[in-house]
């Protein structure tokens, strides 16, 4: 199985766009394909227009009660149509299951995904699409981060791959420049040198969970399948 997360500035331009979806179509001729996608931009922008002020607490976003029904509302939106543009794809609903963050509203932190229904899905030879948006234990709707429920889903399935597409070519050095390999126990040093820094580090972190738990490897990728792997 390969998992693959697809969001943030990508979702917004459509010559990435294609290129991502094509990506992902070819992937699932060969591989039973699960997709996680994002739409934080979406979400600041709808709340926006709702005049809700966008908060973060330590790099994460707040979520209130009238949030939260935004937030479920445009990601359904937004998985809706990645389904379309899919075709051989499905939308699940609500499969992401966790604990609520009480200090970021409602927010949750993954603790697993309802594979039984990720697998009809499979079986059927189409593409599962999910949202990070779940429920806990009970019942309470939470939103979730999207990378954090890639790396979950990918930990939880074993899955041979797991692919995060961003808007650069994987992790950058000093120079600027791709480092292609990383191992996981090189990880902590390439953090403490400030190389690893910001958006890229919920994928860092996700990327390590993900292969101590037995992922065969960690892509980040940019749109032409060029970035970093890591074992």
């Amino acid at each position: 199985m390969i998992v693959i997360k697809y969001g943030g500035s990508l979702m917004d331009d459509k010559s990435a766009e294609k290129k991502i979806i094509k990506n992902i179509k070819q992937f699932a001729k060969k591989n039973p394909v699960v997709v996680v996608h994002g739409g934080g931009k979406e979400i600041t922008n709808a709340l926006k227009k709702s005049k809700i002020e966008t908060k973060f607490v330590h790099g994460l976003r707040y979520t209130d009660v009238k949030s939260i029904k935004i937030v479920e509302k445009v990601l359904e939106n937004i998985q809706d149509k990645l389904v379309k543009k899919l075709k051989n794809a499905v939308a699940i609903k609500k499969v992401v299951i966790g604990k609520r963050v009480k200090e970021l509203g409602y927010v949750g932190k993954f603790t697993s995904a309802k594979l039984l229904e990720i697998e009809k899905v499979l079986k059927k030879n189409k593409i599962a699409v999910i949202s990070p948006v779940g429920k806990n234990k009970a019942g309470q709707i939470l939103n979730f981060n999207a990378d954090e429920v890639a790396g979950g889903i990918a930990a939880q399935v074993k899955a041979k791959k797991l692919i995060f597409f961003t808007d650069v070519p994987g992790v950058l050095d000093v120079q600027k420049k791709t480092i292609s390999v990383i191992k996981i126990g090189n990880i902590k040093k390439l953090i403490d040198r400030k190389i690893i820094t910001g958006g890229m580090l919920p994928k860092i972190t996700g990327c390590v969970q993900a292969v101590k738990k037995g992922v065969g490897e960690v892509d980040i990728w940019d749109i032409n399948l060029k970035g970093t792997k890591i074992l």
